[in-house]
């Protein structure tokens, strides 16, 4: 079985890969702009905070004059952390499909505290970039109608570590071995939120993908981070379609980090719960020549900036040489997602998905 679907993505993959590709971001974006706003105006977000909030209504307003039906979903959880209940926001943008079938495309609001330092970083790469590609789609998708409904999330307090939800929903549609390891993620906060209160969408939501730290380098699709390992035909279908349209993807195990200074941690990210789930899921980083064949990777070389206060609008703008190619990266990642989107319906609709 599994061959099968795998030949009938392959021969989907390469028949689209000889259509003639137009409109591959909307006049309109100017991505680089949502990064320098949030991490220079905005600056640090730790979960729960003021500046996250701001975030989070810049991000709705941004879906709302696009379009989109848009959502703020409120959440209180207790974080260890701080001894104190924080409140959070998921932004959930909807663009309505032929089909109530969903994709999620995801990524983070709060920004991580610097380990070395104890600052919280105003993370301009780690998670602004995934923040604007999400309003570039919301722009691209304007006025276009999807064949299955697309949902752009921006998850709340993804950062903070050793939390507990205040109010834990029963189990309905998850496996009971799903619903404990999602009840008892200690952090990615607001995707856990989000998928315990909507435990019906399991059954309707096609794939998952989140974007990480997208502003720097090649795009690199994850197999397997510290908690999962995801499914590997769509990991491997997304790596394939990608270098099929000239992008110079990679597939990549992502377990921890490490710098020079001491900086390490383990790794996941916002699509974690979705993947528990065993919905199609991965997430999607930029690596400069990542190393393949590791599961740690360096910040220092392959993902400059990386989970410290080094991570700046000023230094993503420098790493890529100038705006116009911090833009440009952006841009490539729009194009990316959003021909993923379409091989992902196509094969679905095909597959009799």
């Amino acid at each position: 079985m599994y061959e099968k679907f795998r030949m009938l993505l392959l021969l989907i993959i390469l028949i689209s890969a000889f259509t003639v590709k137009l409109d591959c971001v909307s006049a309109q974006a100017d991505l680089a702009s949502h990064v320098e706003y949030i991490s220079t105006e905005i600056g640090p977000r730790p979960a729960g905070s003021s500046n996250e909030e701001k975030t989070a209504m810049y991000v709705a307003s941004q879906f709302e004059e696009n379009g989109l039906k848009t959502e703020l979903e409120e959440f209180k959880y207790y974080s260890l952390n701080s001894e104190d209940i924080k409140t959070s926001y998921n932004v959930i943008g909807t663009i309505e499909g032929v089909s109530d079938k969903e994709i999620i495309i995801c990524a983070d609001l709060d920004s991580v505290q610097d380990y070395l330092t104890g600052n919280y970083t105003v993370g301009a790469n780690d998670d602004v970039t995934g923040l604007a590609v999400l309003i570039g789609l919301a722009q691209k998708y304007k006025d276009k109608k999807p064949f299955y409904t697309i949902k752009l999330i921006a998850f709340g307090a993804g950062e903070d570590s050793f939390t507990f939800p205040l109010i834990t929903p029963k189990r309905t549609y998850l496996s009971p071995d799903a619903y404990y390891q999602i009840v008892y993620l200690p952090y990615l906060v607001g995707a856990r939120q989000y998928l315990l209160t909507n435990q019906e969408s399991v059954n309707k939501t096609i794939a998952v993908i989140s974007l990480e730290a997208v502003g720097i380098g090649d795009p690199c699709v994850v197999s397997k981070d510290y908690y999962t390992q995801n499914n590997q035909l769509f990991v491997d279908s997304l790596v394939l379609n990608a270098r099929l349209q000239g992008i110079n993807a990679h597939k990549i195990d992502f377990m921890a980090s490490e710098s020079s200074e001491g900086r390490e941690g383990a790794i996941s990210h916002v699509y974690l719960p979705f993947s528990i789930a065993k919905i199609p899921s991965t997430f999607i980083t930029c690596m400069n020549n990542p190393n393949v064949t590791s599961t740690v990777h360096n910040t220092d070389t392959e993902i400059p900036g990386y989970l410290s206060t080094d991570d700046t609008y000023d230094n993503l703008v420098e790493y890529n040489g100038n705006r116009e190619s911090l833009e440009k990266q952006l841009e490539t990642i729009i194009y990316l997602v959003d021909d993923s989107i379409t091989k992902i319906s196509l094969f679905n609709v095909i597959s009799g998905g």
